[in-house]
């Protein structure tokens, strides 16, 4: 069982009328398709957690999810989630989070690893390749920084 949200400002897309996993919730923008059982939990009351970044599409996206949850009158918890990246991230990004979060009514959480930032990550990775190759452990390294199979 899945789910997903799709915002698509250039052009929208409607869930095939045959299809009977998704529904189309019919508005110009943004669209949102959702399957049943999302959608029976949603009613139910679950709790809808959304990753917000502070940037325009996370922002888009988590208006659109409340907006929808308003519509079907979601009673449970919403949150919003913010993974703090460290000295990499945009100085901007979490008043923007909180903003949006005071405006959604949302409860934000704001999380960091505890080993440090982004950077540290990979210098750390870094440090443990070095290590690897010099202990002859290994003849490969691997990329110190993320990578879509080694996220953060």
């Amino acid at each position: 069982m899945h789910s997903h949200l799709n915002v698509d400002h250039a052009r929208p897309r409607m869930a095939s009328p045959t299809s009977p996993l998704a529904i189309s919730i019919s508005r110009a923008f943004p669209q949102i398709s959702i399957v049943p059982p999302i959608v029976d939990l949603l009613k139910q009351g679950a709790a809808v957690a959304i990753g917000v970044s502070g940037g325009k599409d996370s922002q888009a996206a988590a208006m659109a999810t409340f907006e929808y949850l308003d519509r079907i009158g979601h009673s449970g918890p919403r949150l919003l989630i913010h993974a703090d990246l460290g000295s990499v991230e945009w100085t901007d990004s979490l008043p923007i989070c909180e903003h949006l979060s005071t405006r959604l009514g949302a409860e934000l959480i704001v999380v960091r690893r505890k080993q440090g930032g982004l950077m540290d990550r990979w210098e750390s990775r870094w440090r443990s390749n070095v290590a690897r190759y010099e202990n002859l452990s290994t003849v490969t390294l691997v990329p110190c920084w993320s990578t879509p199979a080694m996220r953060f």
